[in-house]
């Protein structure tokens, strides 16, 4: 679960083939198929000053 994000995220390895932006991709949680879609890291923009 992220918080920032209000909902679970996930890291994974896909095939070349599913790894465009917004493709909508399943994993197995639990014995149970959830929908994923890829996104680009970081999941959250950051909001401090590093310096």
């Amino acid at each position: 679960f992220g918080p920032s994000l209000a909902g679970p995220l996930a890291m994974g390895y896909l095939n070349n083939a599913y790894t465009a932006l917004d493709t909508q991709v399943w994993a197995m949680v639990r014995g149970k198929k959830v929908p994923m879609r890829v996104a680009k890291m970081p999941f959250v923009a950051q909001r401090y000053f590093r310096g």
